[in-house]
Parts: C-alpha cells; sequence; structure tokens
C-alpha cells in the first residue's frame, strides 16, 4: 500500500474502461479529483475502482446517486 493510498476511498466499481471514463468525466466535471484503479486484469472489459479523496467520499457518493449511478 502507497503511503498516500489512505487518503483515497473507492466510491464505485466500474465495469470497463467506456463505464469508468463516463462516470470519471462526471465527477471530474463536478470538481472531484478521481483516482482510477484496475482490478485483477487491466484490459478494457475488466472492472475499474474509481476513487476520490476520503474527505469528499460522502459528497461523491451523493452526487452518483443524484445522477442514478
Amino acid at each position: 500500500m502507497r503511503p498516500d493510498d489512505a487518503l483515497w476511498m473507492v466510491i464505485y466499481m466500474a465495469r470497463g474502461a467506456r463505464q469508468a471514463d463516463s462516470v470519471e468525466t462526471l465527477l471530474t466535471a463536478e470538481g472531484f479529483l478521481v483516482r482510477r484503479r484496475a482490478v485483477g486484469n487491466a484490459q478494457q472489459d475488466g472492472t475499474f475502482e474509481l476513487m476520490v479523496l476520503r474527505s469528499e467520499a460522502v459528497e461523491a457518493q451523493k452526487f452518483l446517486i443524484d445522477n442514478n449511478l
């Protein structure tokens, strides 16, 4: 685990790179800092974790819920 991993929290699991891109774009447009990490294999059709700063996690989750994600 990297030292700064404690600052980030997974708020969304995306199925495939296209879905990850879409959700990441929404979050970024709203002003959230977003990190993406491939789970398992790093192929386009794999699963991706989308993470935001722990201090913004609740707000980001509410934003995703408000956008039906």
